[in-house]
């Protein structure tokens, strides 16, 4: 079980993630971009912090029709560290020879690592969705 979260162990496990569907989808590029899709769950509470990343860092006038880096990508949704999105699914969304971009479908409902999603996939929150 997780019980520690900062941008460096979010960071490992999000590279863990991409390791695995770039083994199993054969990807050559060498340059990522994320494209960040944030989930509203109907009938799950969201508290404060849920609030202020839903209507500040997650709003749709800053994401929608966006690239990010990955060290954007990861600040954004490290900021208020140690709590992360209980669940984020990771898709390469498009792949061609100069970058592949990947879709993060996150959780706005921020929680402390013990209680993170995917915990047996050895990297929590993250799960590699692979088409098939």
């Amino acid at each position: 079980m997780t019980k520690e979260m900062n941008k460096d162990i979010f960071s490992k496990h999000l590279d863990q993630t991409i390791e695995e569907i770039v083994q199993k989808s054969g990807i050559h590029s060498e340059e990522f971009m994320f494209r960040i899709t944030p989930v509203y769950e109907q009938g799950k509470v969201l508290n404060g912090k849920d609030e202020v990343m839903r209507l500040n860092i997650l709003n749709k006038k800053q994401i929608d029709g966006r690239l990010f880096s990955k060290q954007e990508m990861v600040s954004m949704l490290t900021f208020f560290s140690p709590l992360v999105s209980i669940w984020i699914d990771v898709e390469m969304f498009s792949d061609d020879k100069e970058k592949t971009v990947f879709d993060i479908k996150c959780s706005l409902r921020l929680r402390k690592p013990s209680l993170l999603r995917h915990q047996e996939s050895g990297h929590p929150p993250f799960k590699a969705i692979l088409k098939i």
